[in-house]
């Protein structure tokens, strides 16, 4: 086993797995540095209720990484060498309401403009006339996600050029709130999406979050919402035998305490174990902006408190696990098979009231969850004839009130807090269906905010988006402008990966951009490993 390498990537979340394959084909030799036991950070799945049941403890569905060339033009192979592979299910995913009725999005816009017709054929029409839209302005969108972001001033600029350039700008700068208001009449129509844009963890009243929907439609309808065959952990698989194939080492269980830095250059890091391992060329760092001064020491102090300042998401969530004997039989049968449902009220009031209060320290006091069937489609996640479910509904990221509980006030999250709530989302969740009895369950499992920042440095508070996807925290500011071109000033060959950086949290293989930074800095011809 090496301790000199040209990079050393630490942390192996997918962002910094994607990162370390492209800089492995390129020729590079390569460590990744992992504190858990397995690969994948936010994209794994785990055996946590009973064997042979796997669950995604934290992300599951897959949409935005199919745009990234490194799906679409299977890049790195990991479809045609390394075995990734993708399920193909019948439906995307359907807002469930709680008087049995439900709105579906699905690829085929026929499809969806018949569904939303059932509440409102003038809203369907509507929504059909704005996807055409969104749809022309897709190149738009999906031209720099996978790249290092323009600064924000020369990309306003440029997107100023052009009547559909200014549109972008304008729903920039609007709320999803009022831009939806303002496009439909129906409330149930308005639901949909607005709970559709809070999936981004942020609340859809805050400025800047009508992009989501310009954005969201325009990826929805070119390219299906699927799931990793196996597991999201098969995606992190497949990176770590791309890293393999081309000579990387990856080390599981390894803490890096420090980055070493020599006259202003990352030459290295430092173990819990007093382990140095050396890098001749790059350090690539999954590490926080909160975190950056923890680790790395003779920054700018002016920069390291900027990267403190990053605002984290509106709200995180509270993520349930089920191992199930049958499959959840909804009363509305026609939606059994959807990769994704989301449970909704009926009512505005209560979906807008449920978001306000996790955004203010308390559990939601009404049912904004979403559900998610993996074994309808891919049976491989649970012994033969059984079934999981995944279950999360919007949570607080610090918990000051239990809410639904009883209202009392509390000083953060707690395993009983926890439980006890996963136990009245299955309690609100059974009346959506027929058989979600307790005789139905095997076991389960739950992992609040607090879990999920104790698993991953990169999730603070259980922000697992990283930081807000905030107007001021956007493209060529995320997560600030001195940090938004991937390299750290006053640290030569010091780089940062993550779901904080462009283009964001979500699955997105967000590393390929680091990457790209990377060998363009070091004058490679980047058209070898990537479509360019």
């Amino acid at each position: 086993m090496s301790t000199n390498y040209d990079a050393i990537v630490v942390g192996a979340g997918h962002n910094s797995l994607t990162t370390a394959a492209y800089l492995a084909k390129s020729g590079l030799s390569v460590c990744v540095l992992e504190k858990n036991d397995i690969v994948g950070g936010g994209v794994v799945s785990r055996e946590v209720t009973a064997p042979g049941f796997k669950h995604d403890t934290h992300a599951t569905g897959m949409i935005l990484i199919m745009a990234n060339p490194m799906i679409k033009d299977d890049e790195l192979e990991l479809q045609s060498k390394f075995g990734l592979a993708f399920d193909d299910p019948e439906g995307t995913y359907v807002s469930l309401f709680d008087d049995e009725t439900w709105m579906g999005t699905f690829t085929d816009l026929d499809k969806t403009c018949e569904t939303i017709a059932k509440f409102s054929q003038k809203d369907a029409e509507t929504y059909r006339n704005f996807v055409n839209r969104t749809i022309q302005m897709g190149p738009m969108f999906t031209a720099g996600m996978f790249k290092p972001p323009l600064p924000f001033g020369p990309f306003v600029a440029m997107m100023d050029q052009s009547p559909m350039g200014r549109e972008i700008l304008g729903a920039m700068l609007t709320s999803a709130t009022d831009f939806i208001y303002k496009m439909f009449e129906h409330e149930k129509v308005r639901m949909h999406f607005m709970k559709w844009v809070a999936e981004g963890m942020v609340h859809p009243d805050e400025r800047g979050t009508g992009i989501y929907l310009y954005f969201l439609t325009a990826v929805a309808h070119t390219q299906p919402e699927t799931s990793v065959r196996g597991g999201t952990q098969a995606l992190s698989d497949s990176l770590a035998r791309c890293i393999e194939h081309y000579g990387g080492e990856i080390r599981t269980n390894t803490m890096v305490t420090k980055v070493i830095m020599d006259n202003g250059k990352a030459t290295g890091v430092q173990l819990d174990t007093g382990e140095i391992l050396t890098a001749n060329k790059s350090v690539v760092a999954c590490i926080h902006p909160h975190l950056l001064g923890d680790y790395i020491e003779g920054l700018d102090p002016e920069l390291v408190a900027d990267a403190k300042n990053c605002e984290l998401s509106s709200f995180g969530a509270l993520n349930t696990h089920w191992a199930l004997h049958e499959a959840p039989n909804y009363k509305c049968p026609e939606i059994n098979k959807s990769l994704l449902v989301e449970c909704v009220p009926s009512k505005m009031e209560h979906l807008r009231q449920g978001l306000t209060d996790c955004k203010e320290g308390k559990l939601a006091s009404h049912f904004n969850a979403v559900i998610a069937h993996h074994t309808n489609h891919d049976p491989s996640r649970a012994p033969d004839g059984k079934h999981t479910l995944y279950l999360y509904n919007f949570a607080p990221l610090e918990l000051k009130n239990t809410g639904p509980l009883g209202g009392r006030d509390i000083d953060g999250w707690n395993s009983e807090i926890r439980d006890q709530y996963k136990e009245w989302m299955m309690g609100e969740y059974s009346k959506y269906c027929t058989n979600m009895t307790s005789d139905n369950v095997i076991a389960s499992a739950a992992e609040s905010p607090a879990d999920m920042a104790e698993w991953s440095p990169s999730f603070q508070k259980g922000d697992i988006f990283g930081i807000g996807n905030w107007i001021h925290q956007y493209l060529g500011r995320r997560p600030t402008p001195a940090l938004a071109q991937y390299a750290v000033p006053g640290a030569e060959g010091l780089y940062l990966a993550g779901p904080f950086m462009h283009p964001g949290g979500a699955v997105t293989g967000g590393g390929r951009a680091t990457a790209m930074k990377i060998l363009d800095d070091a004058g490679a011809d980047i058209s070898k490993v990537m479509s360019i």
